[in-house]
């Protein structure tokens, strides 16, 4: 990460010099919420306190594009940006905890941006924002929405904010070992907090395995999934959901992932200070 000390500087102390400043940059919708002329100003209404993070006022429901199998409903704070994402655009941080500063767009995709007085304004956006999390096949991050509206953002991840603490960090050297994954299949619990909507349909589990390992048939009950697991060559035999089940079913409760690992065995590298949870 690159260390800007200017920058933070002016953000511990000169807030109160450009708090003004800020302020006169910014324009209003006719729904109460705000936009700025540029991003630094948007920030440091942030950072002062006094920035209006911006509200829905529209329902939608989740709208996948191609490339996504999955989204999920999480915290914009919960969020971590893909490395990829933060090179490529040259982000200075990877997560949310501050929230976002993001530059306002209008209607593409079949989906609306933020109000037309705000478009080319920079809107402050709440770490706690709830959010929708488009999803790949491998369940990595690939595009966020406003979760009431399922509006989007300037770009497929809003700009973050560097908190104070992230711009002072020095990062110690990244250390490299090789290390061979050890491949196990085991239940772990994991806690949502959503709700079941319709309420008949339930999750007793939820298996995660390669595409190579999936075999479905057919029945008059539905699709039948067979899963072979690289363990002990078990079988484990289900139901597939229809897409629209997995789009709309939101989940208030406590269930086993079971992983089913690849059947190779590979070699890879990681970070010296990760800890033992990442490692596993």
């Amino acid at each position: 990460m690159k260390l800007n000390v200017l920058t933070a500087a002016v953000l511990t102390s000169g807030i109160a010099m450009f708090a003004s400043n800020a302020n006169a940059g910014m324009t209003t919708d006719g729904h109460g919420n705000v936009g700025y002329d540029s991003y630094d100003e948007c920030v440091m209404a942030v950072k002062d306190g006094s920035a209006k993070f911006y509200t829905p006022y529209t329902y939608q429901n989740p709208m996948r594009r191609a490339g996504e199998a999955t989204v999920k409903k999480m915290r914009l704070s919960e969020v971590m940006i893909p490395q990829n994402v933060v090179n490529s655009n040259n982000l200075g941080t990877a997560d949310y905890a501050a929230g976002a500063c993001d530059l306002g767009v209008g209607q593409s995709n079949g989906r609306y941006g933020v109000s037309g007085a705000l478009v080319g304004k920079y809107v402050p956006i709440a770490a706690d924002m709830p959010v929708n999390v488009y999803m790949d096949s491998d369940g990595n991050p690939v595009r966020l929405s406003m979760q009431q509206c399922d509006n989007h953002f300037g770009d497929k991840f809003p700009t973050p904010i560097i908190s104070e603490v992230q711009t002072l960090e020095i990062p110690a050297p990244e250390v490299e070992i090789a290390i061979v994954e050890e491949r196990t299949v085991e239940p772990v619990l994991i806690e949502t907090n959503r709700v079941i909507r319709p309420a008949k349909y339930s999750v007793k589990e939820v298996i995660i395995a390669p595409e190579d390992q999936v075999k479905r048939f057919d029945t008059t009950a539905g699709t039948a999934v067979a899963v072979e697991s690289s363990a002990d060559r078990t079988v484990i035999v289900g139901q597939e959901a229809d897409q629209d089940i997995l789009d709309n079913t939101e989940i208030d409760q406590t269930f086993p992932v079971i992983r089913v690992p690849n059947n190779d065995v590979q070699e890879q590298f990681i970070d010296s200070d990760m800890d033992e949870n990442m490692m596993e």
